[in-house]
């Protein structure tokens, strides 16, 4: 039996009241005992696995929108096809293709006149000045000659790439030059012109980039895919165009079309751009894209247009393990191929298109965590 008591009170009431709270408490235990589980009587029950739809996340730079400096001129005309970019002191040397359709002439840009365009509300368009190839003429004389696709300046000197094609084949030529005055003019020395031997059988690819190690040249073919050039490889020369040896490249799907000077640490940004009418390269993995995702507007898209940063070191040139620098695409149609690049200080980098879709200079930023 069990005894309930309250302090103060010692009475029989409250020994019964103790009481017929126990045997209340007990019934309503009673009621709601939970009847044991037969397991005999139940049905089988599969275990359930959780499962997940694999997802590409999305880990690089936000797409970056380029902002346009208007021309005027003959650059405006798609016809210049501007090939490359480069800078001689603070002139951005323009070089179009076929420098014989304007008088053999490249053109140039100051900078001053770069940053008040990129600082004008109004875009008031910008017209670069003629710079002479003294001796372009004799370019016509080179075999299978189909245009200029790269220059690079080291003090007084340049050097130029071109593109040839002869008997079914494609040709490059590397040809040195001297800067005359403060840009009064480029002379060519075409005796010591380079023969660039093919590395694919692809037409219309060759050496479309040049960029200075120290006082060493660095040829770059276009194509760097899987498929299309599998024994990848830059050439290396002398200031005197003597051959010292070469670079292993990395695995690059679609082309690549130029690229910036090296950084005091070796790293170089390269563009690379994928036009989906080019038949010849094939579509396959972009270890790339599988590596970062895609930007919004590349989402789904066979067009590329996008800045991979690289760097020469041990002998090579590898990719820096940073995002690329995807640009905003205009439409899923219409892709402009840069053919040029070169840096603008330390904000980012001015690009330009050949004519497709016409003759575009844009000022790209780096991404704001960069």
């Amino acid at each position: 039996m069990v005894e309930v008591w309250a302090q103060g009170d010692t009475g029989p009431a409250w020994f019964r009241l103790g009481r017929w709270v126990v045997v209340a408490v007990a019934a309503l235990l009673s009621a709601c005992r939970i009847p044991p589980v037969d397991l005999e009587e139940q049905p089988h029950i599969e275990p359930v696995t959780a499962t997940a739809t694999p997802m590409t996340v999305r880990t690089g730079y936000p797409e970056q929108a380029v902002q346009t400096i208007p021309l005027a001129g003959p650059v405006a005309e798609p016809e210049v096809e501007i090939s490359g970019l480069d800078w001689f002191g603070d002139v951005l040397v323009l070089l179009p293709q076929y420098p014989d359709r304007y008088d053999h002439n490249l053109f140039g840009l100051p900078r001053q006149a770069l940053a008040a365009s990129l600082s004008d509300p109004a875009k008031t368009p910008i017209e670069p000045f003629p710079i002479p190839l003294i001796n372009g003429a004799d370019l016509r004389h080179l075999e299978g000659y189909e245009g200029l696709e790269a220059i690079v300046f080291a003090g007084s000197r340049f050097y130029l790439a071109v593109e040839g094609r002869s008997q079914g084949r494609m040709l490059g030529y590397l040809i040195p030059g001297k800067v005359l005055g403060n840009l009064d003019g480029l002379e060519l020395n075409l005796a010591n012109t380079v023969l660039l031997q093919p590395q694919t059988s692809l037409m219309n690819k060759a050496y479309e980039t040049l960029v200075m190690q120290d006082s060493q040249v660095v040829a770059i073919h276009e194509l760097a895919g899987r498929e299309t050039n599998p024994e990848r490889h830059a050439l290396l020369f002398s200031a005197e165009l003597e051959a010292v040896g070469t670079l292993d490249v990395p695995e690059v799907e679609f082309r690549i079309t130029d690229a910036t000077r090296l950084d005091p640490h070796g790293r170089f940004w390269a563009i690379n751009f994928h036009w989906p009418g080019e038949k010849q390269l094939p579509t396959q993995a972009d270890a790339i894209r599988e590596r970062w995702g895609e930007g919004a507007s590349h989402k789904d898209v066979a067009i590329v247009e996008r800045l991979l940063e690289m760097e020469i070191r041990d002998g090579r040139i590898e990719l820096v393990d940073r995002p690329p620098v995807e640009l905003v695409l205009l439409d899923e149609v219409v892709a402009r191929n840069w053919e040029g690049i070169v840096r603008w200080a330390d904000e980012g980098m001015l690009v330009v298109t050949d004519r497709f879709p016409a003759t575009l200079l844009a000022f790209v930023p780096f991404p704001e965590d960069d």
